[in-house]
């Protein structure tokens, strides 16, 4: 019987089952579920002292071999391979990293390989995360990074994982602070500030705003919708906040947004005879495969309010 190889990212799945989005939740986000994981852990990797912050901008690894993208490499063989067990992943990888690598690299990371993929089977005996206490995650965390250090030397960790480590770690700053009814909106915002400054670097960091950015213009979006504001309204509200240019291309989405629920609305209130004509003549071949997804949700959130009454 062939057995299934379910390899991830070292470090990584962890947070994406648990925080969903590190990078778009911003400081106010007090409606987060901290998440966290089992204690029972591989008996090899027993949780240690919580690590101190790592430099955000931690020096350039010398190898240049040993980056993030090297992990990226893997992942890709890993997939490629096919593989039922480790001996015939490591026979088939040579030709694998072939595709990626230079010549003069290929050897090392052939090693480096195959530490992973134990790295990855000895995670496969943690637990994975579940809600809970976000302490379960912290310990969870410091397990991950004791087995790390089972398999690899401390520059290889920074020069492979360092990255993901530091946005792991902030992650779990986040879930305590939203867990921390004891702080006040004001403390919990400039307490994950510095432990952004803490642990991301200059480019996460910038990542992180652009995406906090993008959820502050929908929420302003919502509520500019919610007091029903005139389209002047709206682009000085959005001016003032974004800029001009930001302001014009939102004025711009509000026109075709407006301009697809009249057709929906057109089409929705048409008798099934009409709707087979409108459905060539309103929609284009892209909108058409749209079209029925658009009509569920907005029939799903015409029925809310009607649910919360009752």
């Amino acid at each position: 019987m062939r057995r299934q190889w379910p390899f991830w990212a070292a470090g990584g799945a962890l947070l994406i089952a648990v925080g969903g989005g590190w990078l778009a939740a911003g400081p106010d986000a007090t409606d987060a579920s901290p998440a966290a994981t089992r204690d029972a852990v591989a008996t090899t990797a027993r949780p240690t002292a919580s690590p101190e912050p790592r430099p955000a901008q931690a020096p350039a690894a010398p190898d240049a071999l040993l980056t993030s993208d090297l992990v990226s490499v893997f992942d890709k063989v890993l997939a490629e391979a096919q593989a039922d067990s480790k001996a015939t992943l490591m026979a088939r990888a040579p030709a694998l990293l072939a595709k990626y690598l230079r010549e003069d690299w290929r050897v090392r990371a052939l090693g480096l390989l195959e530490r992973y993929v134990d790295l990855q089977e000895a995670m496969q005996a943690m637990q994975p995360p579940t809600p809970g206490d976000a302490a379960y995650l912290r310990r969870s965390l410091q397990a991950r990074e004791a087995l790390r250090r089972q398999y690899f030397a401390p520059e290889e960790i920074e020069g492979l994982f360092g990255d993901q480590i530091r946005q792991d770690n902030f992650m779990a700053d986040k879930l305590e602070l939203l867990a921390n009814t004891a702080l006040t909106p004001e403390q919990r915002a400039a307490a994950l500030a510095k432990s952004e400054q803490a642990w991301l670097s200059p480019e996460q960091r910038e990542v992180r705003k652009e995406s906090v950015a993008h959820l502050d213009v929908m929420r302003q979006t919502e509520a500019l919708d919610a007091r029903g504001a005139s389209p002047q309204e709206r682009f000085a509200a959005r001016s003032e906040a974004y800029g001009y240019e930001v302001a014009r291309g939102l004025a711009t989405l509000d026109q075709e947004t407006q301009e697809w629920n009249a057709r929906l609305d057109r089409y929705a209130n048409a008798s099934e005879a009409e709707q087979a004509q409108l459905r060539e003549t309103l929609f284009n071949d892209t909108e058409r495969l749209r079209l029925s997804g658009a009509l569920a949700m907005r029939s799903a959130a015409a029925s809310k309010p009607a649910r919360q009454g009752g």
